[in-house]
């Protein structure tokens, strides 16, 4: 007889969040259901021994996304845009490609380098992608498509009026 992990309430009052929201840390767990971070921390241990959820490192954030439900391209897209500062550049440059550093500085209205540290990080993971225009490096979303279906699915659980504003943006020049 197959054991019913998500037989506690509270348990899968975790695992409704994590699949409406995937991508969250163990705070943002904690604050949107009101529990200690104790419960959420036995809970998710619990359900990755389990394999009923799986986690991903990010930075110093462990990300928790349902078992087998994301890709794992989709993870690593959906950990960057969980972060509001990244989430604002893939936006931008998605809506704007072949941008070069300079304006992705002026439209999220950062330093260079904290840019610049972004921009090493949605390289690494694989979202975004560097071109050469001469001297000068611009940006491209690598299978733009995909994230911008991912920030249209999920774009309840960002909170974030700039995600409404693309996806309109989006949809004004014809995609979907």
């Amino acid at each position: 007889m197959k054991e019913d992990y998500l037989a506690l309430e509270t348990r899968r009052k975790i695992y409704n969040l994590i699949d409406s929201s995937p991508g969250l840390h163990k705070r943002e767990i904690a604050r949107k259901l009101d529990m200690s971070l104790s419960t959420i921390d036995y809970h998710l241990h619990y359900m990755e021994k389990k394999n009923v959820v799986v986690s991903r490192m990010d930075g110093k954030y462990k990300r928790y996304f349902i078992s087998k439900e994301m890709a794992k391209g989709d993870k690593k897209i959906f950990s960057m845009l969980r972060q509001e500062v990244p989430r604002k550049i893939v936006m931008f440059i998605l809506l704007n490609p072949r941008t070069i550093h300079k304006e992705i500085c002026k439209h999220v209205k950062k330093a260079p380098s904290t840019v610049s540290f972004h921009m090493k990080k949605l390289i690494e993971a694989g979202v975004v992608e560097e071109i050469s225009l001469g001297k000068e490096k611009a940006y491209v979303v690598k299978n733009e498509d995909r994230v911008a279906k991912l920030l249209m699915m999920y774009k309840s659980t960002f909170l974030d009026k700039a995600v409404d504003k693309f996806i309109d943006a989006w949809a004004s020049f014809g995609k979907k």
